[in-house]
């Protein structure tokens, strides 16, 4: 079977509320090429239902129900069974945008790079917003990646996987795999682990993906935790950190960021 040109992952767990919109969002994309892994993390909805009749639907899509691990493992599935050239990561209670894929590709390609971060937008009690950390489109080297993201590593932008375009023979050369012990941040410490091999980042300004933000929703609920149990949030935090600090260190710009890195432990204790 040919190798696609991108595999989409898409963890999810008692979604049959929102698992079909996602879905037919990712079928809706203007990029065809892609394969697309659904990985039912032990659901005990109509979830599993619901992602097999989608699979009869599109060939494209293939569906994988295991026992409940988390999203940690379900993505680490999904990564063990892509076959793409690139790789994007799908919440299952998000849309991606029409075009959530293509101009990331042909970014990707044009300007030889390692890794693409678009802008996304945001819905938040029925108001839309767009967010876009960086500006006009550009392609960067790392180092400079580096130094526009020091201010800003708490935020979404640059923490979550759904805005970016990741390249399949960097995860699976160097083996990059999420934290299962991690139940906050595993996105973040992918992507720093990630970006420890990324020459070149290509932002794009156009949106690729909507976000669903609610106050019912995981982020919520690992807010709770954090005031629940102030100990183990700290050492999860200061875990978050050491991961952040060994990026800089691997491309060799810590020293120039050591006065300023450690105020990433202040915005992520108001941010989240």
């Amino acid at each position: 079977m040919d190798k696609p040109r991108v595999s989409v992952i898409i963890p999810v767990y008692n979604g049959e509320k929102m698992i079909e919109a996602c879905i037919r969002s990712v079928f809706a994309q203007k990029m065809t090429d892609m394969e697309i892994i659904a990985v039912d993390d032990g659901s005990r909805d109509r979830t599993g239902v619901l992602l097999d009749r989608l699979a009869a639907e599109d060939r494209r899509l293939k569906v994988i129900h295991q026992e409940n691990a988390g999203a940690a493992a379900a993505r680490n599935r999904g990564l063990e069974e892509s076959r793409g050239e690139y790789i994007r990561f799908v919440d299952a209670d998000d849309r991606l945008l029409e075009n959530g894929i293509q101009p990331m590709v042909e970014a990707m390609e044009k300007e030889n790079c390692q890794l693409v971060i678009g802008a996304y937008t945001q819905l938040l009690c029925g108001k839309r917003q767009q967010k876009n950390l960086y500006g006009p489109d550009a392609a960067v080297q790392a180092e400079d990646a580096l130094r526009h993201m020091n201010p800003r590593s708490n935020s979404f932008y640059y923490g979550v996987l759904w805005n970016k375009l990741f390249r399949g023979d960097i995860i699976r050369q160097k083996k990059i795999r999420f934290r299962k012990e991690l139940k906050l941040a595993e996105d973040f410490t992918f992507v720093c682990h990630y970006m420890c091999y990324v020459e070149r980042v290509y932002y794009l300004s156009e949106a690729v993906y909507e976000y669903y933000r609610n106050g019912s929703g995981l982020t919520m609920q690992h807010c709770m935790d954090c005031v629940k149990h102030p100990l183990a949030n700290c050492k999860l935090k200061k875990f978050l950190y050491d991961q952040l600090k060994h990026l800089y260190v691997e491309k060799g710009v810590y020293p120039r960021y050591r006065r300023t890195l450690w105020l990433y432990l202040f915005r992520i204790t108001l941010t989240n």
